[in-house]
């Protein structure tokens, strides 16, 4: 399998190794049955607020007293609404003052002490945003077994998002073995095999909950070998409750799931595989930001519609290599998370809309393992789930953003599963 031939395999490993990281009953239609999709329609969805302030939302979280915030792409970096859609303000600004953002990475999942809390890597900390600037807190991470530069762990080297979430009275975050200054190639090798780390915010120590090496196995041997070839999938995690990590085994095809001490708990088992075959077109289209990147230098620049469209029908033409072949190094879902009461979300890749995008269609999947098609409505991106609601970002035809939520139905008093 190769591209064109200046885009040497070398070049495409490198580039690509970080991807390898209601209350009624009105939500939707709930299917002719408990196993049947759940589909939510537009018609369902409940603005909370806009701000002129929003461009791209990286992350949303919610406050305990039902306050929403989210990581804005642009400054101000965070943007607040109230329970009622009050604002709450904006602040947030780059630079490398006191009180400065120089890199937010993400929100950390269920918060701290009630409040909002977002992880910075190059403060190396994790700070609390669900306060004016003036009412400061920062907890910083440096430890001996968590220096700076190795909080990493992110979805996918294209974004700079990195996960961190709450698990009981710590903090876990992803760390790398190696830092920029064991060289470029070796850091990009090191972001496939992250540990994740809990943090005491109150002592100050860390430790190894688990390291992904010795409990996964090594998802390559699932990619049939090819000259050139890359593999490329994502490490989730999600924190799943009080005091379980569940983590996707590509090999097993399965959630697994350690508690807090790093013992194993029950893995769920997931349905089949989304896809076995993947056609040259659906490939380039997949690969096609990584390809953008190296031609414009960087992630941020975009090429032309013209050059794009050339560039795609350049690289579908430049892929060799069977439909079973190329399925085997995609990623078979982009995104996972949990509700506080352990339902997990997952999001399969979307072939036809490229670029590794998740698909409309999530995985609802509860802690005994049943598992639910939920179909959400178009422009409607899902960043939290609760267990009667889904938080996210809403565009309107005029590509305006909103914080907005989706009820999932309820049946007889309780959710249809």
């Amino acid at each position: 399998m190769r591209f064109a031939e200046h885009l040497t395999p070398l070049r495409v490993a490198s580039a690509l190794t970080g991807l390898a990281s209601l209350a009624g009953c009105d939500g939707g239609d709930t299917g002719s049955g408990p196993g049947s999709p759940i589909d939510l329609s537009e018609s369902a969805i409940e603005v909370l607020g806009g701000s002129d302030s929003l461009a791209v939302v990286r992350d949303l979280e919610l406050a305990s007293d039902g306050s929403v915030w989210v990581l804005n792409s642009a400054e101000p970096f965070f943007v607040g609404f109230g329970s009622d859609g009050e604002s709450l303000g904006t602040h947030g600004r780059s630079g490398r003052g006191p009180r400065d953002f120089p890199m937010p990475a993400g929100f950390v999942t269920g918060g701290w002490q009630g409040e909002v809390w977002a992880l910075d890597l190059v403060r190396h900390a994790i700070i609390r945003v669900s306060q004016s600037d003036a009412d400061w807190a920062e907890i910083p991470l440096r430890s001996a077994s968590l220096p700076p530069g190795t909080v990493r762990g992110g979805m996918s080297m294209l974004g700079s998002s990195v996960r961190s979430a709450r698990l009981g009275g710590e903090f876990i975050v992803a760390r790398t073995s190696e830092t920029m200054e064991a060289g470029v190639l070796n850091y990009r090798l090191s972001l496939l095999q992250p540990d994740l780390i809990a943090v005491d915010p109150e002592a100050g120590g860390a430790r190894t909950l688990l390291a992904f090496t010795e409990v996964l196995d090594d998802p390559s041997g699932d990619f049939i070998p090819s000259d050139g070839g890359f593999p490329m999938w994502y490490r989730l995690w999600a924190s799943c409750g009080e005091n379980v990590v569940r983590i996707y085994d590509r090999v097993r095809n399965q959630l697994r799931g350690f508690d807090g001490s790093g013992t194993e708990v029950r893995p769920i088992d997931l349905p089949p595989v989304p896809f076995t075959e993947v056609t040259p077109r659906q490939f380039a289209k997949a690969v096609f930001p990584i390809r953008q990147a190296e031609l414009t230098g960087d992630v941020w620049s975009r090429l032309s519609p013209e050059d794009s469209l050339r560039v795609l029908n350049q690289a579908a033409r430049s892929v060799q290599g069977e439909p079973r072949e190329l399925a085997s190094y995609l990623p078979r879902y982009v995104d996972f998370r949990c509700s506080e009461s352990g339902t997990m979300w997952m999001n399969p890749i979307d072939l036809d809309a490229g670029g590794l995008e998740g698909a409309l269609t999530w995985l609802r999947i509860t802690p005994d393992g049943a598992i639910r098609e939920v179909h959400l409505p178009e422009r409607f991106d899902a960043f939290r789930f609760s267990d009667s609601r889904i938080w996210g970002v809403y565009r309107d035809e005029f590509d305006i953003p909103a914080v907005a939520s989706i009820g999932l139905p309820v049946v007889g008093g309780m959710l249809d599963s």
